[in-house]
């Protein structure tokens, strides 16, 4: 007889959703942007396909100010004042780049109309 050892880790990414670590991670990354004059508020969830998503919003416009994605296995980061979006595959160290950029980036927001 053979034994199959799974990763509880492994579990979680499979169905979806962030891990506890992940949250965690998005929730310490609201300090800075607070920081930095944002009042936000958060949201999240998955896809149809499985993957999840996060955005934290700005509470008086609703508008979008960063929004964090795992697709595929790898992280994405975008916010709708920067052009292109950020990637990597160690999720603390993309949201450190990410929240490097936004608090220098802080200046431009909201954009002019």
């Amino acid at each position: 007889m053979a034994e199959s050892i799974t990763s509880l880790a492994d579990v979680r990414m499979h169905r979806g959703g962030w891990s506890h670590n992940e949250l965690t991670h998005l929730h310490r990354a609201a300090r800075p942007m607070r920081a930095s004059g944002f009042c936000i508020e958060s949201a999240c969830g998955v896809t149809d396909e499985g993957e999840p998503w996060f955005v934290y919003c700005d509470v008086m416009t609703g508008e979008i100010i960063a929004h964090f994605a795992r697709i595929n296995g790898s992280y994405v980061a975008c916010s709708p004042f920067r052009s292109g979006a950020m990637k990597g595959r160690n999720f603390p160290d993309l949201i450190e780049r990410f929240l490097q950029r936004h608090v220098r980036m802080r200046n431009v927001w909201p954009p002019a109309a």
